[in-house]
Parts: C-alpha cells; sequence; structure tokens
C-alpha cells in the first residue's frame, strides 16, 4: 500500500515556518521538491499558495482572532494561516481538507468559508485597513508614506506584469520572442518579459543565454568604470556575473561562501575587514538591508516586523568604513540597496563624503540628494531600489 503524499498545504506551512525563523525559502523549497517528489507541474501551484499566503497572513491571523502584528516562527501557526487561506481565499471545499480537522476546527474553516475578507477588515480605519490587508509591518507602511503611496508601491510589487531579464547571448532574444511580449529596457542588455517566469525556465535560457534580474540590480554594471571591479557583498553574485560580462576583472567577495548561485571567482572575508589592496577601479557595496522594496518576497513580508533599521544601518556603516579603505584616487564607489528608508542611504552621505565626491547618473530617479538615485516599482516596473555613486578625487 503506497504513502498518502504529503498535502501541499503542509509543506507551505512547513516552508513559512522555516521562513519566519530567517531560513532560506528558496532552499527548503529545493530539499522539499526532492523529499517529497513533487512533479513539475505542482511546484507553481506550491510556491503560489506560498506566496499568497504571506501577502495576506495579517488579515489572515486576524480572521482567526489571533494577534496580526507579528508572525510566530512555529508549523502550528502557520498550519492555522494556510488552512484559513484555502477557506476565506479560495473557497476549497471541506471534502478536499477532510485530513486537515485534525488541526484545525471544521466549524471555523466553515464559518471561513462563508464569509470574505471585508468582513475581517470591519473596525479598522482606512489606514489601517490596507495596510492589514496587504500585510505590511506597521513601521514600514510608515517609512513608504514618508517617500511615495505605499499601496501603489505594494500592488505593483505583488501584481507585476512581467519580469526583466539580462542578455547574455543576443542569438537568444528571437526565442524570448517567441515565449513572450518583450519590451526594451533602458539598457542595451536588457528586456522586460511578460508572462511567467517558468517559460524561461523551461527553456533552459537561464542562466547561460539569458539571466533573470532585476532592472535596479543591472544598474550597478552600467555605472561601473574602468577595467577591476571589486563586489564587496556579492552573493549570490548577479552583480558580478553582470561586471564579468560587461568586461570587466572581477573579485567577488562575501562572508559564506554557500550563499553564490553563479559561477564567479570567489574570495572569502569579512567587508567590514576586507583583505584587498587599493586596486580597483570601482567597489560595488550592497550590503544587508531592511529589503522594502522586496515586499513581494514572501520571506521579506513575514520577517520585516521584526527589523529594526537603525541596527541595519549602523551595521552597514561598519561596512561603508570597510569600502572605503579600499579607495584610491580615481575609484568609483556605488553603494546600493532594496529598500527605501534614509536611515540606510542618504544618512550615509557624509561619510562617503569624508573622501569622495557625489556623482550624477542618470539611471531610476532622483532621490532629492546629489549622488542619490532609486527604482520605484510602479514607475520602473522592478523592485524599490536606492543607490548612491560616488568617486574619489
Amino acid at each position: 500500500m503506497s504513502e498518502r503524499p504529503v498535502p501541499l498545504e503542509v509543506i507551505a506551512a512547513r516552508a513559512l515556518a522555516r521562513a519566519s525563523k530567517g531560513y532560506s525559502l528558496k532552499g527548503y523549497l529545493e530539499k522539499a521538491y526532492k523529499k517529497y517528489k513533487l512533479p513539475d507541474p505542482v511546484r507553481p501551484a506550491l510556491v503560489g499558495m506560498i506566496s499568497d499566503v504571506a501577502r495576506r497572513w495579517m488579515l489572515l491571523s486576524r480572521a482567526l482572532g489571533l494577534s496580526y502584528e507579528r508572525p510566530k516562527a512555529s508549523f502550528d501557526y502557520w498550519f492555522k494561516v494556510v488552512i484559513a487561506y484555502q477557506a476565506l481565499f479560495r473557497k476549497v471545499k471541506p471534502g478536499k481538507l477532510w485530513w486537515a480537522f485534525k488541526r484545525f476546527p471544521r466549524d471555523l474553516y466553515e464559518e471561513l468559508l462563508k464569509a470574505g475578507p471585508e468582513d475581517y477588515l470591519a473596525g479598522l480605519g482606512g489606514e489601517e485597513r490596507e495596510r492589514v490587508y496587504r500585510s505590511v509591518a506597521k513601521w514600514a507602511w510608515e517609512e513608504l508614506k514618508k517617500f511615495t503611496d505605499p499601496k501603489e508601491f505594494v500592488d505593483a510589487l505583488d501584481h507585476p506584469e512581467g519580469f526583466w531579464v539580462r542578455i547574455r547571448d543576443p542569438g537568444a532574444v528571437p526565442e524570448l520572442k517567441r515565449l513572450y511580449e518583450v519590451e526594451e529596457g533602458p539598457f542595451d542588455d536588457s528586456l522586460y518579459l511578460r508572462g511567467p517566469k517558468r517559460l524561461v525556465l523551461k527553456s533552459g535560457l537561464h542562466p547561460k543565454k539569458v539571466v533573470i534580474m532585476e532592472l535596479a540590480s543591472m544598474s550597478v554594471a552600467h555605472l561601473a568604470k574602468g577595467v577591476r571591479a571589486l563586489d564587496l557583498t556579492a552573493a549570490p553574485g548577479g552583480k558580478s556575473l553582470h561586471l564579468s560580462d560587461r568586461g570587466f576583472i572581477v573579485i567577488s567577495n562575501d562572508l559564506d561562501p554557500r550563499r553564490f548561485a553563479f559561477d564567479v571567482e570567489k574570495v572569502v572575508s569579512d567587508a567590514r575587514l576586507p583583505a584587498f589592496r587599493k586596486a580597483f577601479d570601482t567597489v560595488v557595496l550592497d550590503p544587508d538591508c531592511s529589503g522594502i522594496g522586496r515586499l513581494g518576497s514572501p520571506e521579506t513580508r513575514i520577517l520585516l516586523p521584526f527589523i529594526n533599521k537603525n541596527k541595519m544601518s549602523e551595521y552597514q556603516r561598519e561596512l561603508i568604513k570597510g569600502m572605503l579603505s579600499l579607495a584610491k584616487r580615481g575609484t568609483r564607489l556605488i553603494y546600493t540597496t532594496c529598500t527605501i528608508t534614509y536611515e540606510e542611504n542618504e544618512a550615509h552621505s557624509e561619510l562617503f563624503e569624508e573622501v569622495a565626491e557625489p556623482v550624477e547618473v542618470e539611471v531610476g530617479a532622483p532621490r532629492g540628494r546629489r549622488g542619490w538615485r532609486w527604482f520605484l516599482p510602479q514607475l520602473h516596473k522592478t523592485i524599490g531600489f536606492t543607490l548612491g555613486v560616488f568617486e574619489v578625487g
């Protein structure tokens, strides 16, 4: 007698519980596909379920009568949230989830089944209603309000029309045009493809001929100068590979070599005390950050309630000091984050300007201070992203 397959809801709850502890969601899923022998056609359904639950976890917690400001890093919590999602959003009939009612009250499931999301938003003010519906940490929502419309920002990340790719081999373009509606990007190697990513993944074009890469991240290699480049916090290595493809001699440094996903020239060292000489024409620093610009990611959505932007800023300052220790006359310094907070970006200007001058560049949109630009998802169809460019005189 064959074993009953593990339900996708259970796998999703396990994945979300691990992600809420800070573990890689992608890494867990790759193991889960093998462990549970999930066929290729089923995998998008699992990923979609995980993404949808992460985007609605606050509302689902409220529907369950739980606190909705911080998720719990436990399987039991996420199992309840996933099953509530199946009732409230998917309207899955109880008969298909009979096995779940050993852990989840059937009467509660049937109550959720009859309700709609709006029933659990009742009693919330307009702005709080929008925030809870989109499951955005309060502090992150307040940060977004300082710069842009939070609803537009989050909705653009949650509902993209397509995705960006970087072209490594122009011979791949005809195949992409056969698979997708294609739009040219601002860079000579950038294209926006309307449709699901799985088509390009199945085609075998990624990553040898094209690389799935955010437009914002592509800007870095196009801003670099000279011949020798150092990517100081490089993993997973996408920017380093891009620099290499554009003819740079590149060193990719990171504290954890296991984080690399691309075949690049790796060095392992602490970027706060970099093990290099002043030998580079361009130094890139893309440090850990609060990640508000990646709110479309399930991990970001559920981890943001725990983030302290000021502690992030302090850590970034240590990394910047390491970066500045490598600066020589003529070195271009490119600092980037996938967030929008002032503390993690322009607040570092004085530190940079002790040794370098801000450089005005023509990517993204002006951020308000010389040398700083940014990308907004609702304007540029990419992640929220901030960059500063400086040069040593």
